[in-house]
C-alpha cells in the first residue's frame, strides 16, 4: 500500500490538470475552475495538516475522500481516464 501524502498528491496533481485542462479546451468558467480549485486545496491542505504526524488515515477522512471522489467522477468534463486514475489512486487501495 502506497504511502498516504503519495496519494494525496497524486489526486491533487491529477485534479489540478485535469482543471486545467478543462478550462483551456472552454469546458468550464475561469470561476469554475477557480472553485474546484478551492475545493481541492480545502480537503488537500485539511489532509496535510491532519497527518503531517500520523501516517494512517481515520474513517471519516476516509469518507470526505470518497465523497471527493464521487462528485468528481459525476462531473461531466472529467474524461474517463483521469477516472481510472482516481479509481487507482484511491478505491482499489482503500
Amino acid at each position: 500500500m502506497r504511502d498516504q501524502k503519495e496519494r494525496v498528491e497524486t489526486i491533487e496533481s491529477t485534479m489540478k490538470n485535469e482543471f486545467e485542462y478543462a478550462l483551456e479546451v472552454n469546458l468550464i468558467t475561469q470561476e469554475q475552475h477557480d472553485n474546484y480549485l478551492q475545493e481541492l486545496n480545502k480537503l488537500t491542505s485539511y489532509i496535510y495538516e491532519k497527518y503531517k504526524d500520523d501516517p494512517s488515515f481515520y474513517p471519516d477522512d476516509w469518507d470526505k475522500i470518497n465523497n471527493y471522489y464521487e462528485k468528481i467522477v459525476a462531473l461531466d468534463f472529467v474524461r474517463n481516464r483521469t477516472k481510472e486514475n482516481l479509481e487507482y489512486s484511491w478505491l482499489i487501495e482503500m
